[in-house]
């Protein structure tokens, strides 16, 4: 009977020490700066913070461009996102790009807005994480994305709450409809090259779709830079970070 009692108390042991961990780190310094990927509750991000800070003025959550027609997940180590979290970073922000999951894509209206619902979510949950770990109120968050997730960020933030509560979205190289400009529940920063790249409303374009009495309208801006001429082709770090200041103050 000892023999089977230590049997039993060796296989629990074994079985616990084999569980899967579901909250991962791999943390990496750079200068002042720390990077760690973390999957918190099911979603994995890269965090940019301050090595040496414990409190932060706010949450930014970025994400990746995408093949609209057939999008894998997010991606982690694209440089635009890695410079505007840098920065952030240095000046106090918990500043993260998502790993969203690889959604329907633009087959029809239904598998785009399918698609919009998921990066929403997964943007939430990302946020949700953060502000647990780092003791940030989630209210204190700003969302943006290039491309393919800005795109899908404006769909969602028009037809759906899931991120009403956010105080912004930084939205570079998209574009969306003249319905969802109306619809918008967060106020936009809408940035873009010249050269209707991104469909019909865009940049300043989408900005004028908003309604002047929408309650988002002053919070709100959209630039059309004559600088350039491709899809994604400025350097708008600067400016979104800024726009990230002014809605976190």
């Amino acid at each position: 009977m000892k023999n089977l009692t230590i049997a039993i108390a060796c296989c629990i042991i074994l079985a616990i020490a084999c569980k899967k961990n579901t909250d991962q780190t791999q943390e990496v310094i750079k200068g002042d700066l720390k990077e760690t990927i973390e999957t918190v509750n099911g979603i994995t991000y890269k965090i940019f913070t301050n090595k040496d800070a414990t409190t932060f003025k706010g949450i930014l959550v970025m994400g990746s461009g995408n093949d609209e027609n057939n999008p894998n997940e997010g991606s982690l180590d694209g440089a635009a996102e890695t410079a505007i979290c840098e920065k952030a970073a240095t000046n106090g922000y918990a500043a993260a790009i998502v790993k969203y999951r690889r959604t329907p894509g633009n087959t029809n209206s239904e598998t785009w807005n399918t698609s919009a619902k998921m990066i929403g979510e997964d943007y939430d949950k990302c946020i949700v994480a953060i502000a647990g770990k780092y003791n940030i109120s989630k209210t204190k968050a700003v969302v943006g994305g290039y491309s393919f997730a800005s795109y899908m960020l404006f769909s969602d933030i028009s037809a759906n709450n899931t991120l009403s509560y956010c105080k912004g979205v930084l939205a570079a190289c998209g574009g969306s409809g003249a319905w969802n400009a109306q619809n918008f529940k967060v106020p936009i920063f809408a940035i873009n090259c010249s050269g209707n790249n991104e469909g019909e409303y865009y940049g300043k374009s989408l900005y004028d779709q908003i309604p002047a009495n929408s309650p988002i309208k002053a919070k709100s801006e959209g630039i059309t830079d004559n600088g350039c001429s491709t899809h994604c082709g400025g350097d708008w770090t600067d400016k979104m970070y800024n726009k990230m200041v002014v809605w976190l103050n």
